[in-house]
């Protein structure tokens, strides 16, 4: 576990850390629900593939408009509260990075494009990890640890598809326009 405390220092201050079984966490109870969060949001995205309407995106956009009160601490919070702010942040983020203008690749296209059944599962997942970080199980803390490592390589990957497609689609339509 040392290794991943490690890996994460980058990216978190480790400070309020959530133990199940005694054992903590490798990042803090709000990145907890931002690595374990998004990767839960990430694997429902490409299991759902819902449709980008115009209320999807806004219901995404105030999920990420949440965290100005609660990131900017103008609200007192507790542990379960950093937490649950941090996995909604996690849901608007991976709806934003999945749509990268610059693919050609329409996910949605072709799916069910259940709605009822992504915003289901998402907020059945909400308490989900409010439960396992209170887990007495020794199993709780590699798992949630793991899980947060693959919620951090999901946002690194989208970010970086983001940073390399993006201007690749901006040169196409300088040279359309010209």
């Amino acid at each position: 576990m040392s290794g991943l405390t490690e890996l994460f220092s980058y990216v978190c201050g480790q400070v309020n850390l959530w133990t199940p079984a005694g054992e903590a966490l490798p990042f803090c109870q709000r990145c907890t629900g931002l690595y374990v969060g998004g990767a839960y949001a990430q694997a429902l995205w490409l299991l759902f593939r819902p449709r980008p309407t115009l209320r999807l995106l806004a219901a995404h956009a105030l999920l990420l408009l949440l965290m100005v009160p609660f990131g900017f601490h103008l609200v007192p919070q507790g542990g379960e509260l950093r937490t649950l702010t941090g996995q909604l942040f996690a849901i608007g983020l991976t709806c934003f990075l999945g749509l990268n203008p610059a693919l050609r690749w329409r996910p949605w296209e072709g799916s069910s494009g259940n709605q009822r059944a992504y915003w289901a599962a998402l907020l059945a997942g909400v308490p989900l990890l409010l439960l396992a970080v209170h887990a007495e199980s020794g199993l709780a803390t590699p798992l949630l640890a793991w899980l947060g490592v693959a919620g951090l390589a999901g946002f690194a990957a989208l970010t970086l598809a983001n940073l390399a497609l993006l201007p690749l689609l901006l040169w196409q339509r300088l040279r359309s326009s010209a």
